[in-house]
């Protein structure tokens, strides 16, 4: 509850604000000297890419509602929105559309999508990225890759691994734990990186 009104809040006050100010500015820019335009630019740039984390920010704070079957429209639909908003190359794929989770378990996995896809955004200078979901033989596995950076390691980390060396993204690594699962990650940097969450499906999953 207190981080969907920390949400509304942040949706309803600072977001709109700056929404706001982004439309003036842009606005502004065109009655500007030619002189202005390139300070006035990068103003404009950093402003909107701002909006665009706080959106992010905002939409990992909500909790995600899913009803049973709820969860590969959904998320068909991030993924295809965020390679809209971003312009890099995005893609989901599942090998099983006979897929059904807890609720809890499901929305768990969505935030891991979404905190995800906003960390290649903002580090990763990837072109293409891909979202696969399976389940076989009980145990439910979630692929992230992208064709980025990489992450600040070069091979091949469990959750253990990551929490000895300090290294992976905090939050992912957090929802891995509250779902029970295992997490590795591939990476070499320069040449993109591949995560890999995993979990039983467990008896009241079904």
């Amino acid at each position: 509850m207190e981080r969907a009104r920390i949400a509304r809040d942040l949706h309803d006050g600072v977001l709109q604000s700056l929404v706001g100010l982004e439309l003036q500015i842009g606005h502004h820019q065109e009655l500007m000297s030619r002189q202005d335009r390139p300070t006035m630019r990068e103003i404009y740039v950093f402003l909107q890419n701002e909006i665009r984390n706080l959106r992010e920010l905002v939409t990992r704070l909500r909790s995600v509602d899913l009803r049973p079957g709820e969860m590969l429209p959904f998320l068909v639909d991030v993924v295809e929105r965020f390679g809209r908003d971003t312009g890099i190359a995005s893609r989901f794929v599942c090998d099983s559309e006979d897929i059904i989770l807890r609720p809890r378990v499901s929305s768990e996995i969505t935030a891991i999508v979404q905190e995800a896809l906003a960390n290649v955004r903002k580090h990763s200078g990837a072109r293409n990225v891909l979202v696969r979901f399976a389940c076989s033989a009980g145990v439910w596995t979630l692929f992230i890759e992208d064709d980025g950076c990489g992450f600040d390691l070069d091979g091949k980390l469990s959750l253990t691994e990551l929490d000895k060396t300090r290294k992976g993204p905090v939050i992912i690594k957090e929802r891995v734990r509250v779902l029970k699962g295992e997490l590795v990650i591939e990476s070499t940097p320069g040449a993109g990186s591949r995560l890999i969450i995993s979990a039983p499906v467990r008896p009241c999953d079904t």
